[in-house]
């Protein structure tokens, strides 16, 4: 055996051991899964004995990669450990930070704050995706996942992101002109309902003020985007219930207008999640800092659209 150790290959079995998932440590590494797959075999063959118990459905360490886990990754902690330490005295944020986040908070918030954001921080790759769904960072190879639940393990930190997300009902001007403005919820069961999802049931949107009950809703028209449920409000096909990041700015650009806002909609509560260590990398915790002052202000900073030029 070459008395030299492959870093590369450790580092490989290590993620794979984390995660579970060949797939999943890929995506942490950014390297394809058949280069992961072709560096835990030379490992194996290095080591003389099998690592793990590869089924199509799941990987799992054998007792000689159980005790070699264990060796290997307290010893890789401190090389990264060393490695981050150095960057972060140099006060550097640096190295490729892979998001997940909802699409329509991707599209309405991160869309907003990333470009100041890259310009601070000029060395962080950031890649995002778009999900639908509760994932979990450790699994799904993410390093911050943006939803509305808390933690779902010990093993996770959950960061809240500013004040709870308000609910605002909204839609275009020319729609109200043609079917009435609607001055309680329960007028809502004449009027047409954008709904997100794709259940066929009837629909609960909850009010605070001055409704004994929740209104119940019957959708004219579902779909599984928040964006989407904008644009169809903002084309004067119905009323939609949206959230505050997206409402707000369509509201400031004049695509739709406020409906039933003193009835208040509920809230939900944004959260960054991400794997529960040590250390944060320096790339992790300046994104998460700054997600959170751009949501502090959010959306009263938000200015009105200049004005077209005439032509």
């Amino acid at each position: 055996m070459n008395s030299r150790p492959d870093f590369a290959a450790i580092e490989a079995f290590v993620r794979v051991a984390e995660t579970g998932s060949f797939r999943a440590a890929a995506l942490a590494l950014a390297a394809p899964v058949s280069t992961v797959s072709v560096q835990v075999s030379r490992l194996e063959e290095r080591l003389g004995t099998r690592l793990f118990e590869r089924t199509t459905r799941r990987v799992r360490l054998t007792d000689e990669g159980e005790r070699y886990f264990e060796q290997v990754r307290a010893g890789l902690d401190v090389v990264t450990e060393a490695e981050r330490a150095v960057a972060e005295r140099r006060g550097e944020a640096r190295g490729r930070l892979r998001v997940a986040a909802p699409s329509g908070f991707g599209e309405g918030v991160l869309g907003r704050m990333l470009g100041p954001f890259t310009q601070e921080h000029p060395h962080v790759d950031v890649e995002i995706e778009l999900a639908a769904g509760q994932l979990d960072p450790l699994r799904d190879g993410f390093d911050v996942v943006i939803q509305a639940e808390p933690a779902a393990s010990a093993s996770l930190v959950a960061r809240k992101l500013g004040a709870p997300t308000k609910y605002r009902l909204v839609a275009s001007r020319e729609y109200l002109a043609r079917r009435g403005t609607p001055a309680h919820p329960r007028d809502l069961a004449k009027h047409v309902c954008l709904v997100m999802g794709t259940r066929r049931e009837a629909t609960t949107w909850r009010f605070v003020r001055g409704a004994s009950r929740p209104a119940i809703v019957h959708r004219h028209a579902t779909a599984n985007s928040w964006p989407l449920i904008r644009d169809l409000a903002a084309a004067g096909c119905g009323i939609a219930r949206l959230p505050e990041y997206l409402a707000a700015p369509a509201i400031s650009e004049g695509r739709v207008v406020p409906v039933l806002d003193d009835y208040c909609p509920a809230v939900e509560q944004m959260y960054a999640v991400y794997a529960r260590g040590r250390h944060v990398p320096a790339r992790l915790s300046s994104f998460v800092a700054a997600l959170q002052r751009f949501l502090a202000v959010w959306p009263g900073c938000l200015p009105p659209p200049p004005p077209r030029a005439k032509t």
